[in-house]
């Protein structure tokens, strides 16, 4: 690091040379001076902060890749103001720059130190030591040191290229130095992107079109700043203004004349909606529509290789540059929707026909995709987050849901559009249409998180009465059959009986008390001494067993088993001693301790969909998945989680949330789910699947699934929000491209 700044200093010494006006000259050395002072303290500070980084794993690796330099989303951009936006595109250009510098020898580094981590095949974004992290705490010791924003934007230009350097020859030392030990790299794997450049999971990046006509090629194109314009700017302060007014505030050097077409009259058919809608919904009939799929999606691809003479049409008609980035915005969010392939191709054809509406829309509310409540973004939500519940055609509930698109959204693009109201009058009876199935499986996720509730509430008390048996010392001296019972359903009854205690009483129900008995009882040695005492308790003590476990419904196959075990015991008090019991084996405290599982009632069960698996359930690896032999799917996906190396298993259940759609394998078979619910102590976790049936099951079964590389998440964030995430990260590269 103190090479690196001597070299920035030089660099700000050769500016400051070439600097021509006395203004910018005197700014340049006030920067100069300020670095000087603070080389020191940054350089101390540098070390202990990169090893704190490392060791914390604080810095996450971008879906969009490292030139992110973490999320940048499209609602953190509408909060910004200019100067963040630059230094964040600052930040950018330096990284590429460095990245740049050091590829070879980073790429070797990756190689090495995905084979230290113990991975299958090589992932840089695992790698603790890649650029983003040394430039991540460099910024971060700049905002710790109060630098003013314009100091760093400019100290980190300056920066780039010595850090590069010196980042390249440090990788390529650790690089030999692992070698050396004896470290056997993995194998380079080959793909389309730079380095670090990393896709969302099964969604790659749509770049804006190249065939705007060299004007908008030039001027329409986004770019960070334009875009952040687009955005933060409030449509309320704007609404009533002309035209004319409103294009000044994206003026730039945006070519009007070039893109404006002809203004079009004005049409009154806000009253005729209703009835417009009504007329071409009875014009595609479900029933046609969906007899002419085949030949529809023919017609689709025979006119898709001319889409952009379309969409140049839509261009022209554009007044004003807000409409213009407003359109171009609109083209991506489309596109990056349409071409994600974790729906279904019939469902990104509904999208992809929304875009004449759309474009209507763009042209009376230039910022419609940043209003989470308006109802055309609405309806884009409902319609993708819930097309991500069907991963084939044969997939239960599908046929209504494409049939619900058909009759509602198609007709919206052979609508004239000047409002929101025909995109509110298809999102209304969409809700309708779905409201039976939605209405059913809300009232079953209801009921599932009642019974998972007062199960979870249930086995945390249960835990509690467990850490409290451990401590009565002939819970060592029975058979193992015995302790398991006391610190699995009979804790359980405890349990149960705490949480409905209504009198208040110490020991509701006398389970706790009929501890020790059972215990005393389970000790042939001892009772053979006391036989009178047995035969008095063994009644009342077999009665009161059946009471608790009927109140928390106990299986009677697995009640049975246990009655077995301790008649046995009590016989054997009756028997001269054979050493019989001493051969049964007795628990461990460690075992005790960390065999306890959570339990549901057979109801609980049943409600939840509850699913157990055991430490031997069978759980199918991806490489095992997609070597399977699968059935014939008409216009499906296959399922995500076996298309290699697309698919990423990096899941973290604390940063999961309700709503996400994953994946995962439970005895052999991939199955789609929404996350629906997680417990207040994050114990049980609740799914819906595309029928609106429940599956439910512990932390410690997903983190089993987890580790058998059994589980992905489909998606963590609305689909609509990511399209957009992923419009701000394509505007960003345009800027590092047009240095704008």
């Amino acid at each position: 690091m103190r090479e690196v700044l001597h070299a920035a200093l030089r660099s700000l010494d050769a500016e400051i040379a070439k600097s021509a006006g006395r203004p910018e000259r005197d700014q340049l050395r006030l920067s100069r001076q300020r670095l000087d002072n603070k080389a020191a303290a940054l350089c101390a500070q540098f070390s202990a902060q990169l090893r704190q980084v490392f060791q914390s794993k604080q810095v996450r690796s971008s879906k969009f890749g490292e030139l992110a330099l973490g999320e940048l989303s499209h609602d953190q951009l509408e909060q910004m103001d200019e100067t963040e936006v630059q230094e964040r595109l600052e930040m950018a250009r330096v990284l590429r720059s460095v990245q740049g510098s050091v590829q070879a020898s980073l790429d070797e580094l990756d190689r090495y130190m995905s084979a230290l981590e113990g991975l299958d095949h090589v992932k840089p974004a695992h790698n603790p030591l890649r650029p983003q992290i040394y430039i991540k705490v460099l910024h971060t010791l700049m905002l710790d040191a109060s630098v003013p924003t314009a100091k760093r934007i400019s100290w980190l230009g300056h920066m780039a290229a010595p850090l590069g350097k010196a980042l390249q020859a440090s990788y390529a030392s650790l690089a030999q130095r692992i070698k050396s030990y004896g470290v056997a790299p993995l194998p380079s794997t080959e793909s389309g992107a730079p380095h670090g450049q990393s896709r969302a999971p099964g969604k790659e990046l749509v770049q804006p079109r190249a065939d705007a006509g060299e004007a908008a090629k030039q001027s329409g194109v986004l770019t960070l700043n334009r875009l952040h314009d687009l955005f933060a700017t409030q449509p309320a302060a704007h609404e009533h203004r002309p035209a004319d007014e409103l294009d000044t505030q994206f003026a730039g050097d945006l070519d009007l004349k070039s893109l404006a077409g002809d203004d079009e009259p004005t049409t009154d058919f806000a009253a005729t909606i209703p009835a417009a809608f009504e007329a071409l919904q009875n014009m595609f009939q479900v029933d046609d529509v969906l007899a002419r799929l085949p030949q529809r999606d023919r017609s689709v691809s025979e006119t898709s290789s001319q889409p952009e003479s379309i969409r140049e049409k839509y261009r022209h008609q554009c007044k004003n540059s807000a409409q213009i980035l407003s359109f171009e915005v609109m083209c991506q969010m489309i596109d990056n929707l349409a071409q994600d392939p974790r729906l279904l191709e019939p469902i990104r054809r509904v999208i992809e026909e929304l875009e004449p509406a759309l474009f209507q829309l763009v042209k009376v509310d230039v910022r419609f995709f940043n209003n989470k409540q308006h109802p055309a973004r609405r309806l884009l939500q409902e319609l993708t987050q819930r097309g991500l519940a069907f991963d084939s055609v044969d997939a239960p509930g599908y046929a209504l849901f494409i049939r619900s698109l058909h009759r509602y959204v198609n007709p919206l693009s052979r609508m004239p559009v000047d409002s929101a109201e025909p995109f509110e009058l298809a999102l209304r009876n969409l809700n309708a249409m779905w409201s039976e199935q939605s209405s059913a499986s809300s009232k079953t996720v209801a009921q599932a998180m009642q019974a998972l509730g007062q199960a979870e509430e249930r086995n945390l008390r249960a835990e509690k009465m467990v850490a409290a048996l451990q401590h009565i010392p002939d819970l060592q001296r029975v058979p193992a059959a015995v302790a398991d019972f006391l610190c699995g359903p009979w804790a359980q009854v405890m349990a149960y009986a705490e949480l409905n205690n209504v009198e208040g009483v110490e020991d509701p129900g006398g389970y706790k008390n009929l501890v020790n008995i059972l215990l005393w009882s389970a000790q042939p040695d001892l009772t053979w001494r006391h036989l009178t005492k047995l035969t008095r308790e063994a009644g009342r003590l077999l009665s009161k067993l059946r009471e608790g476990l009927t109140l928390i419904n106990y299986p009677a196959n697995q009640t049975s088993t246990f009655f077995d075990v301790l008649m046995k015991l009590h016989q054997q008090a009756l028997q001269p001693s054979t050493g019989e019991s001493e051969q049964i084996v007795s628990p461990s405290r460690a075992n005790l301790l960390g065999g306890y599982k959570q339990w549901l009632a057979p109801e609980e069960a049943a409600a939840s969909g509850f699913l157990e698996m055991h430490d031997d359930a069978p759980t199918a690896s991806p490489d095992i998945a997609a070597d399977r032999p699968a059935k014939p799917m008409l216009d499906s996906v296959i399922p995500l989680a076996s298309q290699g190396e697309q698919v990423s298993f990096d899941v973290d259940l604390v940063q999961l949330t309700v709503g996400a759609w994953l994946e995962m394998n439970v005895e052999g078979a991939w199955q789609r789910n929404q996350l629906s619910w997680i417990s207040p102590q994050n114990t049980m976790y609740l799914f819906t699947n595309a029928d609106g049936r429940s599956q439910s099951m512990t932390r410690r079964s997903l983190e089993r699934l987890l580790a058998s590389h059994a589980l992905r998440v489909v998606s963590d964030q609305s689909m609509v929000d990511s399209a957009l995430d992923a419009v701000v990260h394509s505007a960003m590269l345009n800027s590092l491209d047009l240095r704008l």
